[in-house]
């Protein structure tokens, strides 16, 4: 495979898609404000001053999950093709606190009881709110709320692939105990992050490091000098995504609905949110990967690498690579994603895990049915 007009990347080149962080106001004390309103949108029916509304909620949300971002999630829900809805809280003046996509599903394949489940982005593996800092508490007491009042046919509702470290996750369960509300956590993924001010194991980073040194010296000398190249021009976006699903098939590993990856590097790349790379030795791409930058924080997308040459472990040298481009654009927090960390631990030091929740709504009945199916559906 040729190279793709790399660019080659000095210390400098590298974009900061960060957004300012203003100041935010502190929603705490609406936790209880019977006044937050809470709607459930035809997602593929927004109005103009509700896509306003979501975009500034984008722009003032609390950093976690840019995968949440209406710029980024907006596709994703028309292509539902009408199946969600956009659960948003507003405060008295009509600015959004919080959204979250909810859509009708099955409790499970053994237990067929209607719930409403949260959309999440399966690339980015992260299922957290839309949220201004602060509402996280206002936020779910207003959505239970109004689930509670008007369930329709679900027995109760699933939120997917929340971070245990999370305010909105932590806020869900302190309301659930303090309102008796049945809550389950589901069986938890463990996923690699790095955080800033946490090295991990420093003498299997050096033991890795000398590893990585000698792999590239031997590649190098079978294919030619090894050369990271990011490409930041908006004429790059298509040549890499039609490389990167190449690599993909060439190594056995093709996607099966890969308009998602597109729409989301897109997407990323209008916004200058994307950050897409390639490891090449000599004429030949070996390695890619992408992820999203914002807010501060990394969030990965998918990496893929020749696998005639996994013996070299391209995808280790990339990964390495990446984590020095991190590193310089100031990231406190990347999340690798569940496609970008296979044999990479020692460069991706910190576990995070993600869980999913049951919770009951509705009336006392309804949760009492609804905690029985979630604990039968479990033997």
């Amino acid at each position: 495979m040729s190279l793709i007009n790399p660019i080659s990347v000095p210390a400098d080149a590298v974009r900061d898609g960060r957004i300012a962080g203003g100041g935010h106001p502190d929603f705490t004390s609406l936790a209880g404000d019977a006044r937050l309103r809470t709607e459930l949108l035809h997602a593929d029916r927004l109005t103009l001053p509700e896509r306003r509304a979501w975009a500034v909620l984008t722009r003032d949300a609390a950093p976690g999950n840019i995968f949440a971002a209406d710029w980024l999630m907006a596709p994703a829900l028309a292509r539902a093709a009408g199946r969600l809805r956009l659960a948003r809280v507003a405060d008295p003046a009509g600015g959004w606190l919080g959204a979250l996509p909810l859509g009708p599903a099955m409790l499970g394949p053994r237990t067929p009881v209607p719930v409403l489940r949260s959309w999440h982005c399966k690339v980015g593996g992260i299922g957290t709110p839309l949220l201004r800092p602060g509402a996280e508490r206002g936020f779910w007491t207003a959505l239970l709320g109004r689930l509670d009042s008007r369930p329709g046919l679900a027995a109760g509702l699933i939120v997917q692939a929340l971070p245990l470290d999370h305010p909105a996750t932590l806020a869900l369960a302190g309301l659930c105990a303090e309102q008796g509300r049945f809550l389950h956590r589901g069986p938890g993924v463990i996923r690699r992050a790095r955080i800033a001010g946490q090295p991990g194991d420093r003498r299997a980073a050096q033991v890795s490091e000398r590893r990585l040194r000698v792999l590239e010296a031997r590649l190098a000398g079978r294919l030619g000098p090894v050369r990271l190249s990011l490409h930041s021009r908006a004429s790059d976006c298509e040549p890499w995504l039609a490389a990167f699903l190449a690599l993909e098939r060439g190594a056995g590993t093709a996607r099966p609905a890969p308009e998602a990856l597109r729409s989301i590097v897109r997407a990323g790349q209008r916004h200058g949110a994307v950050r897409l790379v390639s490891l090449s030795a000599g004429e030949t791409i070996v390695a890619m990967c992408g992820w999203l930058v914002a807010k501060g924080r990394g969030y990965g997308l998918a990496s893929a690498q020749d696998a005639r040459l996994a013996a070299y472990a391209p995808h280790r040298l990339l990964m390495h690579r990446v984590t020095e481009l991190a590193a310089l654009e100031g990231l406190a927090r990347f999340d690798a994603g569940p496609e970008c960390t296979a044999g990479t631990d020692s460069l991706w030091p910190a576990p995070r895990e993600f869980a999913d929740f049951a919770i009951g709504i509705g009336g006392p009945a309804r949760r009492a049915l609804f905690a029985r199916a979630v604990t039968a559906g479990r033997g």
